[in-house]
């Protein structure tokens, strides 16, 4: 972190392989800091040159008349780790690498290596290599040759962006600016040789001046750990807004080819990310307009069971949108008082609409005071969480002639107020004036409904419980045969149906005594993982083909002396999937959801960090189609899902305890029984090691 400090603090730079051509690339950092009103030291290096942009040149690092905060480099990649080497000798604490030619190309790779092992060794922080730069408008200190810097005013917002692109992160910078929401700090990660997007979260979350972290992610080699930052966010009152790239198989190889990472699908991302308290969007137009709205709007407050947005609308014709989109987005609409009700019957003419939301109709614009009295009485009630001001055709002009008023209903009231226009959006200069009062722009229903989700899910996420420590989750060896199977299972909570194995020679009826039959016959699953595609499986056979399918299981395993295991078959109840994985970005997590053969045609899974909680589990469950199957579907029992939480929650531990000795645990089916009854039924598990 003090390598951060240093980066972001910076009163000093050096910059390494600096052109003397201000068009180029490598020539433009000089200009930019000039610009953008550096007002600190900046020492040119390039041993061709006695003078670079009206500064005195330097041949190399050492020879600087004192120790530069941060270097950049803008070198061949060959050439990169010496350059580093030569920071570290003069005490430079953080270096910016340029340069490409790293983990993205197939010769990159050994001075990627030997980039890492000097940084390392020096303790020195590296940014990059193959990025953008870094920005830090609080020091006019922008280090980068991108188009987005070239400006001479900057504009200080609590808003962070840290992207794995380095056009991405440009581009929100620059709109940012260019509107005058501002930011305060930007990082383009790069290929994360040294540092890893997780390293720059964990630095800004100490931050008092940030609010509001951007991130974009292609991939993630530390996943696990940007998720309790994230969580330790969410817990500072901090919102985290997330835009995953990469999501479809194009977009993966895309991904991969452009930072030499590979990762992973996107439901892994979306389900970890939420579970985190992230507030995902779906483009870099939401990424921005996030941005804007979680920096200028506080939290909505927790007011009952009745509480929610009320709308204050003067067109009727916006009421049914404004719900349908509300809904849409999680967001619920508040139950007015039978006060606020009354007051509005009284203030309003007979055809306008007084329940939530509202239809306020023109006479609001048309009688002195009414406009004033009713938008206070609505969000005066006690009911209103958040405010939507919903106006008209001549929406822009009512609503600048309304900016006191806007800013003192949003003060006294403490609720997040957003301005819903029909389709009109406000030149930049007023929506500044507006959001300097507390209040943000919408140009629609929908779009002010999709703000106040964002709102919604940061409130959501500050009431979830922290991720488990995966250090108390001790050790334990992997399964090797079936009875260890049938151990681990039980050891987590769930029941296995009576089973026998029929050893090689042993008469099958014999070996079976006991059993109810019908029965299952399969190969065990230290000899086969895939049985029902590899024909391994039989089922509801009855005793009078028992040895025959036993010996057909033999004969089609290709092993005369295997052991096969005969399982009494079980009585039903919903089919679960649980599966614990290694995840290359996230390490262990838990998938749940439809079992069966239901899993591949619904495709009806969530993801889960592990270890993990029953409350975590069910959080999960609650966005899957599988929760109304549990609550009973036509008729059907409601299943015990106190008892899959549990057993879901046990079974993670366990595989954790396991570490990288298994890759993957998973049952399926498992079926969960009526509520009431505590159990959760095993009949199989497939271990990969």
């Amino acid at each position: 972190m003090q390598g951060l400090d240093a980066l972001f603090g910076a009163r000093s730079v050096a910059l390494i392989g600096i052109s003397a051509d201000a068009r180029k690339m490598t020539g433009a950092p000089v200009t930019i800091l000039k610009q953008t009103g550096f007002p600190g030291a900046i020492y040119p290096i390039n041993p061709k040159y006695k003078e670079i942009g009206g500064l005195a040149c330097w041949p190399d690092v050492e020879s600087l008349p004192e120790t530069p905060d941060v270097a950049m480099v803008m070198l061949a990649a060959a050439r990169v780790p010496d350059a580093v080497r030569a920071c570290a000798r003069k005490g430079v604490r953080a270096v910016v690498v340029l340069s490409s030619g790293f983990e993205e190309t197939e010769e990159g790779h050994a001075h990627a290596r030997e980039l890492a092992e000097v940084a390392r060794e020096a303790g020195i922080a590296v940014v990059g290599p193959n990025c953008e730069g870094v920005w830090s408008v609080p020091q006019r200190a922008c280090l980068t040759f991108g188009s987005a810097a070239r400006r001479e005013v900057l504009h200080d917002a609590p808003i962070a962006i840290l992207s794995q692109s380095g056009a991405m992160a440009g581009a929100l910078a620059r709109h940012l600016q260019d509107s005058a929401v501002g930011c305060a700090y930007v990082v383009s990660v790069g290929n994360e040789t040294v540092l890893t997007i997780a390293d720059y979260l964990e630095w800004m979350v100490e931050r008092t001046e940030v609010r509001v972290v951007l991130l974009f992610i292609e991939g993630l080699r530390d996943g696990q750990r940007l998720l309790r930052l994230v969580e330790r966010a969410t817990a500072k009152d901090m919102r985290v807004v997330a835009l995953k790239s990469g999501n479809s198989v194009k977009g993966l190889e895309a991904a991969a080819s452009h930072t030499g990472k590979m990762a992973s699908p996107y439901a892994v991302y979306r389900d970890l990310l939420h579970e985190a308290g992230a507030i995902r969007v779906e483009s870099l137009t939401e990424l921005i307009e996030a941005a804007e709205v979680l920096s200028v709007l506080g939290a909505p407050p927790v007011r009952g069971a009745d509480g929610g947005v009320s709308v204050f609308s003067i067109p009727g014709g916006t009421r049914a949108m404004t719900a349908d989109a509300l809904e849409a987005h999680g967001v619920p609409l508040a139950t007015f008082s039978r006060e606020t009700v009354a007051a509005l019957v009284e203030a309003l003419p007979e055809f306008g609409g007084t329940e939530n939301p509202t239809d306020l109709t023109g006479q609001v614009l048309s009688h002195p005071g009414l406009f004033d009295k009713c938008l206070n009485l609505i969000a005066d009630d006690p009911n209103t969480e958040a405010l939507i001001v919903q106006v008209a055709n001549r929406g822009p002009r009512d609503v600048m002639e309304r900016v006191e008023l806007l800013r003192d209903v949003a003060k006294r009231s403490g609720v997040p107020l957003v301005v819903s226009f029909l389709g009109d959006s406000l030149p930049a200069a007023q929506r500044t004036e507006l959001r300097k009062t507390g209040v943000s722009c919408a140009r629609d229903p929908v779009e002010a409904s999709r703000f106040l989700g964002w709102l919604w899910r940061a409130r959501a996420a500050a009431s979830h419980d922290a991720l488990p420590d995966r250090a108390d989750a001790g050790s334990s060896s992997v399964p090797a045969t079936w009875r260890e199977t049938v151990s681990l299972l039980e050891d987590c909570g769930m029941k296995v149906p009576a089973w026998r194995v029929v050893a090689a020679g042993e008469d099958a009826a014999t070996a079976c005594e006991g059993l109810a039959f019908p029965v299952a016959v399969k190969a065990l699953p230290e000899h086969a993982d895939h049985k029902t595609e590899l024909d391994l499986v039989r089922l509801n056979v009855g005793e009078s083909r028992l040895a025959a399918e036993v010996e057909g299981i033999r004969k089609r395993l290709g092993q005369a002396d295997a052991g096969v295991l005969v399982q009494s078959m079980d009585a039903g109840g919903v089919e679960v999937l649980l599966s614990a994985l290694n995840n290359p970005d996230f390490g262990a997590i838990l998938a749940i959801g439809m079992g069966g053969t239901a899993t591949e045609l619904h495709a009806d899974v969530a993801y889960v960090a592990l270890p993990t909680t029953p409350a975590r589990v069910r959080n999960a469950i609650e966005r899957l189609k599988l929760r109304t199957l549990l609550d009973g579907f036509r008729g059907r029992p409601p299943a015990d899902t106190e008892a899959l939480l549990k057993a879901a929650a046990a079974f993670g531990d366990r595989f954790v305890a396991m570490g990288d000795a298994v890759r993957e645990l998973e049952i399926n089916p498992l079926f969960v029984h009526a509520r009431g009854t505590g159990e959760v039924v095993a009949v199989d598990a497939l271990v990969k090691t």
